[in-house]
């Protein structure tokens, strides 16, 4: 049997609902009637186009569950839901790709709305592969679909066993896939990841009762191979008041030296790609 779709009023008294925000706050904020949002949310009454933009503003909705709210009310997407691939965005991916390789000689990673690596300036690709493939790993792993970067530091096929801090850095992991679960707790995937990382081995039992969304704007990575350690703390970027769900949900990873010893070995790393190019 097929499933019904929700209704404009079911989904907008949903969102009231995630937001914490009552009939009279939002009627406010949204400059109409308490009783008009009573009578959207009972069907009473149908919205415009503009009031449901207007609601969907005053939510904070993702551009994406924007997009449903107006399917739900019978009108059409208004933002764009592309592929970077696509000629459309072909001067944000050109702006990304300058983003990455100004970075060199540190690595830098472009992650879609699911932490999958779409996009890598050579720096990370050569740090990477002094600990693994990452593409092999994520073959033996099984290729996970979503949240790619994540398993590679869950998995023992993975960059786990390398990575000093790995109790700090996943739980950094944990905290900023339960904020994006707040941000839109309509997410199908982000729930299974949260389980997932809870899960581990070695997750301490405390992530369970000690629930955290905070979300650090600098993370420490520490890693080591062969007596060889690399501190880097990274950095999430995003563009500014997007008006594109493909945008929206991309983040730009920028991988830093914590320390004078990192730098120097970042950059011989660079220099020795360079010679064996030559």
């Amino acid at each position: 049997m097929a499933e019904t779709a929700p209704t404009f009023g079911s989904l907008l008294k949903q969102w009231r609902g995630f937001r914490h925000v009552s009939q009279f706050d939002l009627a406010l904020e949204t400059g109409v009637s308490q009783r008009h949002v009573s009578f959207l949310e009972t069907g009473r009454a149908n919205p415009s186009r503009g009031m449901v933009l207007a609601l969907a503003n005053s939510l904070d909705l993702p551009l994406r569950e924007r997009n449903s709210l107006l399917r739900s009310a019978g009108f059409g997407a208004v933002f764009a839901e592309g592929d970077l691939d696509e000629a459309s965005h072909q001067i944000f991916r050109e702006a990304l790709q300058q983003t990455l390789d100004h970075a060199e000689p540190y690595p830098a990673l472009v992650l879609n709305g699911q932490w999958n690596m779409i996009m890598a300036n050579q720096a990370a690709l050569r740090f990477f592969n002094v600990f693994i493939d990452p593409f092999a790993a994520l073959a033996a792993m099984g290729n996970p679909e979503r949240f790619q970067m994540v398993r590679l530091c869950l998995h023992e096929e993975g960059l786990m066993p390398y990575i000093d801090n790995w109790e700090e850095l996943v739980s950094t992991f944990l905290a900023r896939a339960r904020r994006a679960l707040l941000d839109n707790p309509k997410d199908r995937f982000l729930p299974e990841l949260i389980e997932e990382i809870l899960a581990h081995p070695r997750a301490p039992a405390d992530w369970r009762r000690v629930w955290t969304s905070h979300t650090a704007p600098a993370i420490e990575m520490v890693m080591s191979r062969d007596g060889v350690a690399y501190r880097l703390f990274t950095m999430l970027a995003h563009f500014g008041a997007p008006t594109d769900v493909t945008l929206e949900e991309l983040s730009v990873e920028l991988f830093y030296p914590a320390d004078d010893t990192t730098r120097e070995q970042l950059q011989q790393l660079a220099q020795a790609s360079q010679s064996q190019s030559v």
